[in-house]
């Protein structure tokens, strides 16, 4: 059983970027992106091996991950993407050339809740699906310059009594298509500007925000917990509060757990019965259309069986 973190870095107006660049122009920023961000991220660690680390791109966005061994993890490796993100901000910002960069922050669970799936012919490269996966790209579609979003697990860690605080702030609730069983989804997020102004244009959205009157105050810290704590349970599964085994400050489990947790190390996950054709496949040795198979093609769509 494992909890992952998952940090994403989206490029804001890459699509008009592209359309009005040369083709030369866009394609050698696209190459530096892919390169820079990453390793700006890196440096942030120094020397500490526990860091994140690239998983994957997706178009004009990149995600990280890392497994957190310690609830403390994820404020640490969170306040380090966040540096390295705001550098880069600084070199695609100054000047101004219509491009910018958008985060936001989620955690999984692995294999209670999601799935970790080695994608077959793809060199060992590990894919990550399931609800806690489908909400994390939801919320970057909400983030912006200024708003690392976050997931209500992750709120809910960072916002554990014996952290510091982070400041995390609330916004208006937002409509997240499939998620919530119909209830809109709590808007939380992080400051990047906050600590992080990268020029003129940041300062001149805060200075706007002084002059309507927009509160900045942060979510209190010990309120919002109770609050994620309260939102994740009220909607039940596939929501549950973020656990990891022998960390005192990530301690309680969904119910149920040593028995769910006996099933699938022993491979008894609750299946359907299978058909004819899958007895008939298991009889040959065709493991391809075996139920249960944690392997996909290399483009990561599942084939139907037979």
């Amino acid at each position: 059983m494992s909890l992952r973190l998952f940090l994403s870095a989206d490029l804001a107006g890459s699509t008009a970027f592209k359309q009005n660049s040369s083709a030369i122009e866009w394609q050698l920023f696209f190459k530096g992106f892919y390169d820079q961000l990453p390793a700006y991220v890196d440096k942030e660690f120094g020397l500490d091996p526990h860091r994140l680390a690239l998983w994957k791109t997706v178009g004009d966005e990149i995600v990280f991950s890392a497994k957190l061994n310690s609830a403390k993890d994820a404020g640490r490796m969170i306040e380090a993407f966040r540096r390295g993100a705001a550098r880069y901000r600084k070199e695609i910002t100054n000047p101004p050339c219509g491009l910018d960069l958008k985060c936001a922050g989620w955690t999984a669970g692995f294999p209670l809740g999601n799935l970790e799936v080695t994608l077959q012919g793809g060199g060992g490269l590990v894919d990550y699906i399931g609800p806690g996966m489908d909400i994390g790209f939801r919320l970057v579609k909400e983030a912006s310059p200024r708003r690392l979003m976050l997931s209500v697990e992750l709120a809910y860690i960072l916002s554990l009594p014996d952290f510091n605080d982070p400041e995390i702030r609330v916004g208006r609730s937002v409509e997240l298509k499939g998620v919530g069983k119909g209830h809109r989804y709590p808007a939380l997020w992080l400051d990047c500007f906050s600590g992080h102004p990268c020029g003129g244009w940041d300062r001149l959205e805060l200075d706007e925000e002084l002059l309507r009157g927009v509160p900045r105050e942060a979510a209190r810290q010990e309120q919002l917990h109770a609050f994620s704590r309260a939102w994740l349970t009220t909607i039940g599964e596939p929501f549950m509060l973020p656990f990891i085994e022998h960390d005192p400050l990530l301690n309680i489990f969904p119910e149920g757990y040593e028995e769910l947790k006996a099933a699938l190390q022993g491979g008894t996950q609750s299946l359907p019965p299978p058909t004819m054709e899958e007895k008939a496949a298991a009889d040959t040795g065709d493991s391809d259309t075996l139920l249960g198979t944690l392997t996909l093609p290399a483009d990561g769509t599942p084939e139907p069986p037979g």
